[in-house]
């Protein structure tokens, strides 16, 4: 058996291959996209289901899917291995047997970006960078600060100006050099980033320019399908800024199937802010190509509010159509709504995670979820780093009270009616 079973890039345009050893983020030749292959066959003659139940419980239990080849150089928090819940509340609200929710806030810094920065920090140290870039609307960052201070590699997050302040204060504490980032549209940040590729020179962990972090968001296929004894869910419902975790995540499920540990696979569905949902409106009009739509300020789900994303959404449009999935608006109202049902059953997210709730809701009422399906929504991000919008959908409590036995048996009898 291998450590890895990666082979080799392939660039999703001109099909060119390149070896794993380069410090690669764009297609040399043509600027394209560059995807993981991996030796399927010889998988699946080596590995099992059973290999891994004796492992640890972080995403590396899966290292063979991944293109790492040294234990050596991981750089790890504990990232992965994260709680499916089954919903009480909200499935008993919307008539669904078997909701479940993928909970990601329990992450080391709070979001699902962990996955992704873990491995991509760590090949990046197997490579020998020392210096790297991302831009970040604030989870981002603060991963890839986390992971690349502690890799010993100086990291520079372009932060957007739109983002929150506990997530901006977040990546400096990780050790990161900051700039605010300030741009009119997101066309402006993917032209920029594509070009400092070839211009600069400077390796960059932006999702799909850098090749690697979307490979950990395989680990979503891996942790669920083992969750539910070796079967995928019908539908996964995923949150989408530039889309690298419902792309991972397809892309894990199709790797199961090939393997044959599965005998279906899910359909994908990818969810944005009615606001600036680039995705959906070329899913809604039948396009495989996305462009420009929306305002990115005009919505509170920060994390999901670019409008404008990379290399037109080929390769999250593709995940939709190919899964026979489909993508959901949601407004802010839905969000907030969504963020109070969370509450109920146990868990804090974050408006973008929040709205992969609300657009369940929507597909239970235009009849594109059925009752007996079994959904999982990820909850991608913690609702701490955004603890304004936490503090909206609830009222503050007006009860109040000395400390006093009598006045307590007052309010008790207010709040339970005796």
């Amino acid at each position: 058996m291998s450590w890895s079973y990666a082979t080799h890039f392939v660039c999703d345009r001109c099909t060119a291959d390149f070896s794993l050893s380069l410090p690669l983020n764009t297609c040399p030749r043509c600027g394209g996209l560059l995807e993981v292959q991996y030796d399927l066959q010889q998988m699946k003659q080596d590995l099992s289901p059973d290999i891994f139940r004796g492992r640890g419980t972080s995403m590396w239990r899966w290292h063979e899917f991944y293109p790492l080849k040294e234990s050596a150089n991981i750089v790890s928090l504990g990232e992965g291995g994260t709680p499916l819940i089954k919903s009480v509340y909200a499935a008993k609200e919307l008539g669904l047997k078997n909701l479940f929710f993928k909970n990601d806030t329990l992450m080391p810094t709070g979001s699902f970006k962990d996955r992704g920065f873990s491995l991509a920090v760590s090949f990046a140290k197997e490579l020998g960078i020392t210096v790297g870039l991302t831009y970040s609307s604030g989870n981002a960052g603060a991963s890839f600060a986390a992971y690349s201070f502690r890799a010993g590699i100086e990291s520079t997050v372009l932060v957007e100006y739109l983002a929150n302040p506990v997530k901006k204060a977040m990546i400096s504490l990780y050790g990161a050099n900051v700039a605010t980032l300030h741009f009119n549209n997101f066309e402006e940040i993917t032209d920029m980033l594509e070009r400092a590729v070839k211009e600069l020179g400077l390796y960059q962990f932006v999702n799909f320019i850098n090749p690697i972090r979307h490979e950990a968001m395989k680990s979503y296929a891996y942790e669920i399908s083992e969750e539910l004894g070796w079967t995928a869910p019908d539908l996964m419902v995923h949150p989408v800024g530039t889309g690298g975790g419902i792309y991972g995540a397809w892309k894990g499920f199709k790797e199961l199937k090939t393997l044959g540990w599965i005998d279906s696979l899910p359909r994908m569905v990818a969810v944005q802010p009615e606001a600036t949902g680039p995705i959906t409106r070329a899913y809604q009009r039948g396009d495989r190509k996305a462009v420009k739509y929306g305002d990115s300020s005009k919505t509170i789900a920060q994390s999901i509010s670019g409008n404008a994303p990379i290399q037109e959404g080929e390769r999250v449009l593709n995940t939709i159509y190919d899964s026979n999935g489909f993508a959901e608006s949601v407004t802010d109202e839905k969000i907030l709504e969504a963020i109070r049902w969370l509450g109920l059953d146990g868990i804090c997210a974050e408006p973008a995670s929040a709205a992969t709730l609300a657009a369940v809701k929507r597909g239970v009422e235009e009849g594109r979820i059925q009752s007996d399906d079994r959904v999982v929504c990820v909850i991608t991000g913690s609702g701490l780093k955004q603890a304004s919008v936490i503090q909206q959908s609830v009222p503050e409590s007006t009860h109040q009270l000395n400390a006093n036995i009598d006045e307590l048996e007052t309010l008790i009898g207010q709040i339970y009616r005796t």
